[in-house]
């Protein structure tokens, strides 16, 4: 059964905008679960959906959400799954249109877009949903895109958590990719630009024989990024429907892309918060991470993993060493246990 077109039946531009389209959804679901306007009560265990061939199709979703943290962390899942999937396909396509290597293209804008997707691509390849930079030594350096007005500086990433700020924040990045969707499509870069920052007018005169159609274009507003930019005859009165979810500024989510939707618990705050420390205090190694984990999970949180947890305390000054029957503690810190 077919409920959408074939994407072998897209351009490479409207491949990476179908991506980029899953991407802001995904960040409105989190943006409306983290606001209360989406309850676990409006997600249904099993319903039915009706396709255009009118037949009726189980659509169970077995999700077990008892309270709206679960619903924020089942959202934040959503936009690392999007992200992973809007990057790679933006990077394979932007791959396929020039046997150029990224800093081999002639034109400044275009090189900084390839250079920045490529070593986008590099930290997904090592980590796919909790992405570490891996920056070759030549791509470490200041990436100008003039046709966006955007600087990236990729000059200090490298083995750095790849955090939305890197990129210029998560409307930066949604537009840039917006910007690689055009110019993999063949359009001019000025063009490209101008339709990523809201401006569709050059797409309609581009396009008179609608080879666009496919593309939703939303008279009045910008590009969809999560930012209500008026640029016509809409913007006179406020819309509710024409924003991201609602007429006011959603937030920006100062969070990492690791954790995408919902932010990992820092665990400096769990240490200070919940900890005991001192000369006398240790914990066994498993116990003080389900400790965090449930702090986490009470803070409305994400875990980092227990990994990246040894080595935030490891930081911090705190040993971890193998005591009777083998077992590993923490020295120097514990968690009051329930």
């Amino acid at each position: 059964m077919t409920t959408t077109p074939s994407t072998s039946a897209l351009s490479p531009g409207q491949r990476i905008r179908l991506a980029r389209e899953n991407l802001c959804v995904a960040m409105a679901f989190y943006a409306a679960s983290h606001r209360g306007l989406i309850t676990p009560a409006f997600v249904p265990a099993s319903t039915e959906v009706y396709p255009a061939d009118g037949q009726p199709v189980d659509a169970s979703v077995p999700l077990e959400m008892s309270d709206q943290r679960g619903l924020i962390r089942c959202a934040g899942n959503q936009v690392r799954a999007a992200f992973a999937l809007c990057a790679l396909q933006t990077q394979r396509e932007l791959d396929g249109v020039s046997a150029d290597e990224p800093l081999e293209e002639p034109d400044l804008s275009f090189r900084a877009v390839r250079a920045v997707c490529f070593v986008v691509g590099l930290a997904l390849d090592r980590e796919l949903l909790n992405p570490t930079w891996v920056v070759p030594t030549e791509y470490r350096q200041r990436f100008e895109c003039p046709a966006m007005d955007l600087t990236l500086d990729a000059s200090a990433w490298n083995g750095r958590e790849m955090r939305w700020e890197h990129l210029g924040g998560l409307p930066a990045y949604l537009d840039l990719v917006l910007f690689a969707s055009y110019c993999v499509d063949g359009m001019a870069i000025p063009d490209a630009a101008s339709i990523a920052k809201g401006d569709y007018t050059s797409l309609r005169e581009l396009d008179p024989a609608g080879s666009h159609a496919a593309d939703p274009i939303v008279p009045g507003y910008g590009s969809g990024s999560g930012r209500l930019r008026p640029t016509g005859p809409a913007a006179s009165g406020p819309d509710p429907g024409s924003g991201w979810i609602a007429p006011d500024k959603p937030p920006e989510p100062a969070i990492t892309v690791a954790s995408q939707a919902s932010e990992c618990g820092p665990i400096e705050d769990f240490v200070a918060d919940v900890c005991l420390t001192g000369a006398e205090a240790m914990s066994l190694a498993g116990d003080l991470y389900a400790s965090y984990a449930r702090w986490c999970l009470d803070q409305g949180y994400l875990a980092h993993s227990q990994r990246k947890f040894g080595l935030e305390l490891r930081a911090r000054g705190y040993q971890r060493k193998r005591r009777g029957k083998g077992k590993h503690w923490w020295l120097g810190v514990t968690a009051p246990q329930d």
